[in-house]
């Protein structure tokens, strides 16, 4: 036997190629800081992505908020409308409520001692509160001249009959008319 016990069966190779050139050291460092660099960004992109959901949450709640105070705005809004509508109206009503005594005294003035006012009734109109039903019973022989002597007297008041009526039951007629009121 010989003497050697392990045999190298290694022989020299030629066909190898070269060794890599050490620039080429750099790749693993690259990855690497490229490795950093992709997770340093996407750390990012998910922080900008949280913050902008807060700010959309943000701005949802100020978009309700705005529009809460829109409505509650728009309703103060129409109430305080319906508010000087109905003040409107009542103006309207006080503008129509001119002092019916003057009429009163005109008519017990224009009518002469044979004939009797047996009742007299003057109203006002919601729908048109500046003009006056007028009502009148006469009782008595010249109710005619007296019915033309209560228009006259109304008209010096800046009144004028409209469409008025007249019927007659026994000695009572009855006068309707509605009383407008003539610019002055």
């Amino acid at each position: 036997m010989t003497e050697y016990l392990c045999h190298d069966f290694k022989t020299p190779r030629t066909d190898t190629s070269r060794r890599l050139p050490s620039s080429f050291r750099a790749i693993p460092v690259i990855f690497y800081v490229a490795l950093l660099g992709s997770a340093y960004v996407m750390a990012m992109d998910y922080f900008h992505y949280k913050a902008a959901l807060k700010q959309k949450m943000d701005a949802e709640e100020r978009r309700k908020l705005s529009e809460s105070q829109r409505d509650a705005f728009n309703s103060e809004k129409a109430e305080l409308e319906s508010e000087a509508t109905k003040a409107e109206k009542v103006a309207a009503w006080m503008e129509g409520a001119r002092n019916v005594q003057p009429i009163a005294v005109k008519i017990a003035r224009a009518v002469q001692s044979d004939t009797r006012i047996t009742q007299v009734a003057i109203e006002r109109s919601e729908q048109v509160p500046a003009n006056l039903a007028l009502t009148i019973h006469l009782n008595g022989s010249k109710v005619s001249t007296e019915l033309a002597a209560i228009e006259a007297a109304i008209g010096q008041l800046l009144y004028r009959s409209y469409s008025p009526q007249q019927s007659k039951n026994g000695d009572v007629v009855e006068y309707h008319s509605t009383l407008v009121r003539q610019a002055e």
